[in-house]
């Protein structure tokens, strides 16, 4: 059900941006590859598959539209949790445009990002973030910084089958909250065939943290496998705080977390191209 909702709702934005521009205005990719989720607190390895279809246009007003769609298979033979599906997607959709350009390579940009993660090995019911934000970006050919701000909407629910075993009832297994987030990022060329890009972001109610994010990902020139080809390898950690959900003073005696992990990594190796149709 979560595979066909994320699938409805990328094919009517699709659609939508479609009815709007051209399809040669539209730049369309997609990607293949495979990926390993690892928790490391419970020493789960959890391999699969997985394709990313995406989309960016430049609106004549120079307003940028992203969007971007994962969908996931995993070979789940560790059960951490034992009544899990093994599909589950992410996405990121952001529309961004220019304030002010201080230089040729620099400029304060503004922006809107949603995006979402959904039925995860690591108990990931549903994540949903909305953060309208400013950021500066300093952009040459061989390299890139930028760091934002941004205040929104943070939503977290973990999936109730390992919490029911903790003690966790309905109505425990979500967070919705307002927030802001801060992050920075970079990239930058090596040689002539690949590119270095990391990134952190975290989020807070601005009484405690939500969630943390690191990622890195190495990027190789694949031109002479497909033309204007990416082969990216990726690694993305992210630890998220436990403590909104507990049921009691996370200093008593009694205090169980929701769940006996609060950190995974995903690991991805994939090959992204441009998709003609």
């Amino acid at each position: 059900m979560a595979l066909k909702n994320c699938t409805l709702i990328f094919t009517v934005l699709c659609l939508s941006l479609a009815s709007t521009f051209s399809a040669q205005a539209l730049d369309w990719r997609i990607a293949f590859g495979a990926h390993d989720i690892i928790v490391e607190q419970a020493d789960s390895h959890t391999v699969g598959v997985g394709a990313t279809f995406a989309l960016a246009h430049l609106t004549q007003s120079n307003i940028l539209l992203i969007g971007s769609v994962d969908v996931f298979v995993d070979h789940d033979k560790d059960k951490l949790d034992p009544d899990h599906i093994p599909i589950w997607f992410s996405s990121n959709f952001m529309v961004k445009r220019e304030l002010f350009r201080l230089s040729p390579d620099s400029a304060f940009q503004w922006e809107v990002e949603a995006s979402s993660r959904r039925n995860t090995v690591s108990s990931v019911e549903k994540q949903l973030k909305l953060f309208p934000g400013i950021g500066y970006e300093y952009d040459t050919k061989n390299f890139f910084a930028a760091v934002k701000v941004g205040a929104g909407y943070y939503s977290l629910e973990i999936d109730d089958d390992v919490p029911r075993m903790r003690g966790y009832d309905r109505g425990d297994f979500q967070n919705q909250t307002g927030a802001y987030t801060l992050a920075a990022d970079t990239r930058f060329s090596l040689g002539s065939s690949f590119e270095l890009s990391a990134k952190i972001q975290h989020w807070n109610d601005g009484s405690e943290w939500l969630e943390n994010r690191y990622s890195v990902a190495l990027n190789y020139d694949a031109n002479t496998w497909v033309e204007d080809s990416v082969f990216v390898v990726s690694v993305e950690h992210t630890e998220y705080n436990l403590d909104p959900y507990a049921k009691v003073a996370v200093d008593d005696a009694d205090y169980l977390p929701i769940l006996p992990w609060d950190k995974d990594t995903l690991v991805r190796v994939y090959i992204d191209m441009p998709w003609d149709f």
